[in-house]
């Protein structure tokens, strides 16, 4: 049977992951350094993020790692991830990494060990309750990758010193 569809997904995660190059989750992480990596905001609104705001780099990064667990165990594992059940490693820059990096490997063997194209469209029980093709869960992971990647690339300029807008 065909394997197009797979093929196509794999290439937009595998992109959105390592292999774009302005784009790429581990591409804007790079250039973090070891004192970026946690760096938070001083100046933040407790009404909308709470005392603990989780914005640092690293939050960013431990929050993709963590989804990737969740995603990959509702798509092609028993199906009982729930975000209270995620065990993260420590919170530095390489045990996050490697975390982050474990947890893609799993999701991509997942989408590659997938039979045929058809296989995307069974249905698992996403950890909002509600029947999900396989398919938008790789979706879901591919943007959302996509996303924090953005979320880190504007965070590192700010802590880097870009301010103001010119016209």
């Amino acid at each position: 049977m065909a394997c197009t569809q797979i093929e196509l997904l794999a290439g937009a995660l595998e992109a959105a992951y390592r292999s774009d190059r302005w784009h790429a989750l581990l591409n804007n992480l790079a250039p973090v350094t070891d004192s970026e990596w946690d760096i938070r905001p001083s100046d933040y609104s407790v009404d909308v993020f709470g005392s603990q705001p989780e914005l640092s780099i690293g939050d960013l990064a431990r929050h993709v790692a963590g989804a990737f667990v969740m995603y990959g165990n509702r798509a092609f594992g028993d199906g009982t991830m729930s975000w209270e059940r995620i065990q993260a490693p420590g919170f530095d820059k390489t045990a996050t990494l490697a975390w982050l990096d474990e947890g893609y490997r799993g999701l991509a063997a997942g989408l590659a060990a997938l039979a045929d194209d058809s296989s995307l469209d069974e249905l698992k029980t996403a950890h909002w309750g509600e029947p999900t093709p396989v398919r938008r869960f790789i979706a879901i992971m591919t943007n959302h990758m996509l996303y924090h990647a953005g979320e880190i690339n504007r965070q590192l300029s700010l802590i880097r010193g870009a301010s103001g807008w010119q016209r």
